[in-house]
């Protein structure tokens, strides 16, 4: 029976096993260049590919502020209304939870959707300035998409959309979350995030990036303040029903009042005194509820500067003609190939020997 010969891993195998590919890494370092070569060529075909024009980077560095304590002063008004003090979500709005809000289709369609106003004074959905200041109809749908060259965005709603409006417009939205939006916290001890919109023109990636951000301001502020908008309504319901009631006592009461000037029953003064108490309790009532209602309006205000810009974006944006990730890339890539082949072409050599020895 053959005994199978036991290697014993040391220290002094280990070294002589890395000078051993060392050394024939440098015999074949002919073929591992040229593998370097083509892979890294082939990262920067795509580079090249992938980013034909020159891109416009705006960035705005940003801070996230909470409103706990707003929170806390509209449970009070909660309490006159018979609900507990409202809570935001803004749990949505933090850490990674924000990097996945800018680009969810909601928030990039309003974006889209809302009006500029341009050089000339103009006002136009960002998504037609987009479309007649960048390359997207020739770069992107020249050579198969001839039908969408001409096409307008009509409508600010996307249900209201023709299909074809629908198509073009979903190319837009597409394009700019998948390659023209990033969104990173420069510094994981600090709370400030960095928003990076690059685009073919400098206005519009100044204007979205400004865009983008207030409009996540927004939907952040209308998220944090549902419950206090709900509230807000049920104490103008309730003004606007103690101001009816008032209006119609104090009718009443001027009525009543008027009559019993030359009236002498006991029963007239019983009457008028009623309408007078009625008419007293119900103005404190709604100067109570109106001064609520003004309260609720202020915190809600006190609310709204959630999000706080440490650097904006300003004029001439820093220019970049493309990426290289896909060529460092390539270049990795070759020379891991690259090694892998030389090993694997001296161990079949070797291996091919020992066959012949035997």
């Amino acid at each position: 029976m053959e005994q199978q010969e036991q290697v014993t891993l040391s220290p002094k195998l280990i070294f002589q096993k890395l000078i051993y590919t060392k050394d024939l890494v440098l015999k074949n370092w002919w073929l591992i260049l040229i593998l370097v070569g083509i892979g890294t060529a082939i990262g920067y075909y795509v580079d090249s590919e992938k980013n034909k024009r020159v891109q416009y980077l705006s960035k705005i560095v940003f801070n996230v502020s909470g409103n706990s304590g707003a929170a806390q002063e509209l449970g009070g008004f909660g309490s006159l209304i018979g609900m507990g003090a409202p809570r935001g979500d803004a749990g949505l709005f933090t850490g990674e939870n924000l990097f996945y809000i800018i680009k969810t289709r909601p928030v990039l369609e309003r974006a889209l959707l809302a009006n500029v106003t341009l050089a000339n004074g103009k006002k136009e959905l960002f998504v037609n300035y987009y479309l007649d200041s960048t390359f997207i109809r020739e770069d992107d749908w020249g050579d198969f998409l001839s039908e969408w060259l001409t096409v307008r965005i009509e409508h600010n709603k996307r249900d209201s959309m023709s299909k074809l409006e629908r198509q073009v417009f979903d190319g837009v939205l597409t394009k700019i979350r998948d390659r023209e939006i990033t969104i990173g916290q420069p510094n994981l001890k600090t709370a400030f995030y960095d928003l990076s919109v690059s685009m073919e023109n400098e206005m519009v990636s100044k204007i979205f990036s400004e865009l983008l951000l207030s409009t996540v301001e927004r939907v952040y502020q209308e998220t944090q303040t549902r419950k206090s908008r709900e509230m807000l309504g049920i104490m103008k319901r309730r003004v606007d029903s103690l101001g009816a009631v008032l209006n119609r006592t104090e009718s009443r009461l001027a009525q009543t009042t008027a009559i019993n000037v030359e009236a002498v029953a006991p029963m007239a003064k019983v009457a008028e005194g009623r309408l007078t108490r009625s008419t007293t309790f119900v103005t404190s009532l709604y100067l109570e509820a109106s001064r609520s209602l003004e309260n609720l309006q202020m915190s809600i205000v006190k609310e709204s500067p959630l999000f706080t810009i440490v650097e904006p974006a300003s004029l001439p944006l820093e220019p970049k003609l493309f990426t290289r990730e896909n060529t460092k890339f390539g270049a990795i890539l070759g020379f891991i190939v690259a090694i892998i082949f030389v090993l694997a072409k001296q161990t079949y050599s070797e291996a091919l020997r020992d066959m012949k020895k035997k």
